[in-house]
């Protein structure tokens, strides 16, 4: 069946965190947190370090385990909790939406040959995204294609936190073959990790292209994906192929 649509991964797979984004969101988290239980009690970095990094272990198992993620409010009552400390509701509120548009701070930045892939694609095929979520929810990952002109190229947007699933459960493929009019197997996702973008879309019915150019294959790993490029600008040429 000839590929008719085609839908990507948004974080690694389109764009990547600027020069030090991690750290930066990380040290921005740290320092909001601290500020919000110190109005109820005393706490230290390491407290603060400590609490976030079992909090993100405790998600990072929900991502894998129940293939969902959770929102920024229920991560901060999570962490806090591990603290000790209550926080009222407009306060967690405030937090999370600060949480939320960190990255607005130092955008994400588009990964080589993405603008021109997807400009490419457009001409000929429906386009999609389908993104599980950290921090930063689908408004604001909306708010980053508007920034680079490029939301107005996509037909569907799927993201975990909106679609009540995580990539690879099956409904939120399902769900972005069904807006883009398209049957399973007429259907190509690019994606750069095997456990969720190629294991759930080959699950689905789908194509798969796994992109290694920023997220690469073990030496000694496997890949169910149907096709392999670590430059984005090959995707005409492999889909067009499919």
């Amino acid at each position: 069946m000839a590929i008719k649509a085609v839908s990507f991964d948004f974080w690694n797979t389109l764009f990547t965190e600027a020069a030090d984004g991690f750290q930066f969101y990380a040290v921005r988290r740290h320092g909001l947190l601290s500020e919000a239980v110190g109005e109820f009690r005393p706490v230290t970095a390491e407290e603060i370090r400590h609490a976030c990094h079992v909090e993100a272990q405790a998600h990072h198992s929900i991502w894998i385990n129940e293939h969902r993620t959770l929102n920024a409010e229920e991560r901060i009552v999570n962490c806090v909790g591990r603290l000790g400390v209550s926080l009222p509701e407009d306060r967690v509120s405030d937090l999370a939406r600060a949480f939320e548009e960190g990255i607005l701070e130092r955008p994400p930045v588009l990964i080589e040959g993405a603008r021109e892939a997807v400009l490419s694609l457009s001409q000929k095929y429906r386009l999609g995204i389908i993104s599980d979520v950290g921090f930063s929810p689908g408004r604001v990952l909306r708010q980053v294609l508007s920034q680079v002109e490029l939301i107005d190229v996509f037909d569907s947007l799927v993201f975990s936190d909106e679609a009540g699933h995580s990539k690879p459960h099956i409904e939120v493929f399902k769900q972005t073959a069904r807006t883009l009019q398209s049957s399973p197997d007429e259907m190509a996702h690019v994606g750069d990790l095997e456990h969720t973008d190629v294991v759930g879309a080959k699950r689905a019915g789908y194509r798969a292209i796994r992109f290694v150019g920023v997220t690469p294959m073990d030496p000694d790993e496997r890949t169910i994906a149907d096709r392999v490029t670590s430059d984005l600008r090959e995707l005409p040429t492999l889909i067009d192929a499919l």
